[in-house]
């Protein structure tokens, strides 16, 4: 079976992550917040039934273009703000370029009631199925937001029963800007990561992320990422960057 590589990088998901407020010092999970100044943006929970879609440009180590594409839709939210999304491929099966396949993956992705990926299952285009979960979830910065916030966090995933993997991320709210995607014009704020972490073959990997968040609704509308790996070499192309927009909702 080929490489996969989950749409929207490894960890920041369609919502960015968001955790529980906490203010200043240590959160759960070995989050540490720092609050910024100014004006404090709440998290928004998604309506039910709404939809995004997004497009993604990958460019791997090999300097190949691979574009894909795909749709989040919202499929619930509970009494207790846990948040339920369907992903589901708009561009069907993508390319695999040595080795790797890039598809987006047909995923149910929760959520706690601060936007935080706590686990995913999904459906591979052989059909085959798995799940991950993170512990305690996946990081990102305690809402309200505030510019000049910053955060770190550690946390775990493990996959289909296999050894959990660790995972370091730091990162700040740099600013708010007006940012221009195909979806329209929106007032973000513009959240920069770096997310490091080792896998099951010793390769570390390092993803630096600037991601920007649409105030009004907490969705991703744009997102940049680049990736350096060491250690062991990976055995297939791997990626180098990955800029993702949203095309449009509904």
């Amino acid at each position: 079976m080929s490489k996969r590589m989950r749409a929207f990088g490894v960890c920041i998901a369609a919502l960015a992550g968001l955790a529980a407020c906490g203010g200043n010092g240590a959160g759960s999970g070995g989050a540490t917040n720092s609050s910024g100044t100014g004006t404090a943006y709440p998290f928004i929970a998604p309506i039910v039934n709404s939809s995004r879609v997004y497009s993604e440009t990958i460019i791997d180590n090999s300097n190949n273009t691979i574009n894909i594409g795909y749709m989040v839709a919202v499929v619930s939210v509970a009494a207790d703000g846990t948040i339920t999304e369907q992903q589901q491929s708009t561009s069907g099966i993508g390319d695999t370029v040595n080795g790797t396949d890039y598809s987006a993956l047909t995923e149910t992705q929760t959520f706690n009631s601060f936007g935080r990926e706590t686990a995913y299952a999904y459906t591979e285009s052989n059909n085959s199925v798995g799940s991950c979960a993170y512990s305690p979830y996946e990081g990102g910065p305690t809402p309200p937001l505030t510019v000049g916030q910053r955060w770190q966090i550690n946390y775990t995933q493990v996959c289909n029963g296999n050894a959990p993997i660790s995972y370091s991320q730091q990162g700040n709210i740099a600013d708010v800007e007006a940012v221009t995607v195909p979806a329209g014009t929106f007032t973000a704020l513009k959240l920069q990561s770096t997310v490091t972490w080792t896998d099951a073959s010793g390769t570390t990997h390092t993803q630096t992320v600037a991601n920007w968040l649409d105030i009004a609704t907490f969705h991703s509308v744009k997102q940049s990422s680049t990736f350096v790996d060491s250690g062991t070499p990976p055995a297939n192309g791997y990626a180098v960057s990955r800029q993702t927009v949203l095309e449009s909702t509904s």
